[in-house]
């Protein structure tokens, strides 16, 4: 039996994106900024995607950047703005527990360009609006705080924090709705910039968006034609840009029809998990319901190896950080000891049967290896 518990790290294509996008790679392979009718043609398309993306965030078809991903889009807004007051040296404000993506965005604009960064630790799990407002400076540029960490689950407010970085009119306000998308409801009326992927919804890998009002100015990271409003130069990748308007659909479609099955999921994971010898849930103050931070008694990697075996896959942390030994920042700001946990996420895809066959995977491997293991 195959089980798929890492839905934070990516997931599956949808059928219809994927038959969708399938189509449009045969029937319209032409450039989209050719001036013949065939080219036209898939520029109406994609730009009919960005309009309708648009209108499911609730801003304007001018404000929707299409990227290759989160990571290209939370670079091009924190890096895109900063360059472009580089020579002021602003102040930014970021949280200690960013994805990969924009921590290192924002660490390379304090080693190698000299800005000053300041970086908020979690309260209970979540950056709260006071540490965000105690932090700005008459300096300041930039705020830029993930909506839902994709380690802990944590659900930061990120509605009331806008709301606080608006009271100062000279800093912007940036956050990164990857993990957010499909999951939680989302006001981004107050954001000036919002990042994320399709590949998270599942739609394509290589496909993204940044949400950039308008009237926001930064240098493009990517230099060439006009693509993008000659923010990201390059042959726009057109098929991918157009399927992802009804991945976001799709995904905000389910978010509503799998609501009740999903929390049911949690229910019993959250019942069950504290009953093994050994085991423990981590909890933000808020939190997403289909990520989990568990604790077992037996170290990560065995445990991963161990479930690994039956067929089950989770992780031990951020996929995008799996492969590297640097610390875990996320679980350290919890107090938790992050050689001992494991992270599961689910979605509507999989099944109660999934989800007690893990059950009962767990209390195997902690049977057969709890007392060697440590």
């Amino acid at each position: 039996m195959k089980v798929y518990l890492d839905a934070v790290s990516t997931t599956a294509v949808d059928g219809e994106v994927l038959d969708t996008y399938q189509k449009i790679l045969s029937d319209h392979y032409c450039n989209s900024d050719a001036l013949y009718d065939d080219g036209v043609a898939i520029y109406r398309m994609q730009e009919r995607s960005r309009e309708l993306i648009g209108k499911m965030l609730g801003v304007k078809a001018e404000d929707i950047i299409f990227t290759s991903g989160a990571s290209e889009a939370n670079s091009l807004a924190i890096k895109g703005l900063a360059f472009r007051h580089l020579s002021e040296k602003p102040h930014l404000i970021t949280s200690s527990y960013e994805h990969s993506s924009v921590n290192n965005a924002f660490r390379q604009l304090e080693e190698d360009f000299g800005l000053e960064v300041t970086y908020i630790e979690p309260t209970n799990g979540i950056i709260t609006p006071e540490a965000v407002e105690k932090a700005i400076r008459p300096d300041t540029l930039l705020v830029s705080i993930m909506t839902v960490n994709n380690e802990n689950g944590a659900v930061n407010d990120v509605a009331s924090i806008a709301g606080t970085v608006k009271k100062h009119p000279h800093v912007y306000f940036h956050t990164d709705i990857t993990q957010a998308l499909g999951k939680c409801d989302l006001d981004l009326s107050s954001v000036d910039m919002a990042s994320f992927s399709a590949h998270k919804i599942h739609g394509l890998k290589g496909s993204g968006v940044l949400m950039k009002r308008k009237h926001i100015e930064i240098l493009p990271l990517i230099s060439g034609g006009q693509q993008e409003f000659s923010l990201r130069g390059g042959t726009s990748n057109a098929p991918a840009n157009i399927v992802l308007a009804k991945t976001l659909r799709l995904a905000l479609e389910n978010q509503k029809k799998h609501r009740d099955m999903l929390h049911g999921y949690y229910e019993y994971l959250c019942r069950e998990l504290p009953l093994i010898e050994g085991v423990s849930i981590h909890f933000p103050e808020r939190h997403l319901e289909t990520l989990l931070s568990v604790s077992t008694p037996i170290p990560s990697e065995v445990m991963l190896n161990a479930l690994n075996k039956k067929g089950i896959m989770v992780s031990s942390k951020s996929t995008c950080g799996s492969r590297s030994d640097e610390e875990n920042r996320t679980m350290k700001a919890m107090g938790v000891d992050e050689n001992y946990v494991i992270r599961v996420s689910f979605d509507h895809t999989n099944t109660f049967e999934e989800i007690e066959y893990f059950i009962s995977c767990i209390k195997e491997i902690i049977t057969k290896y709890g007392k060697t293991a440590v």
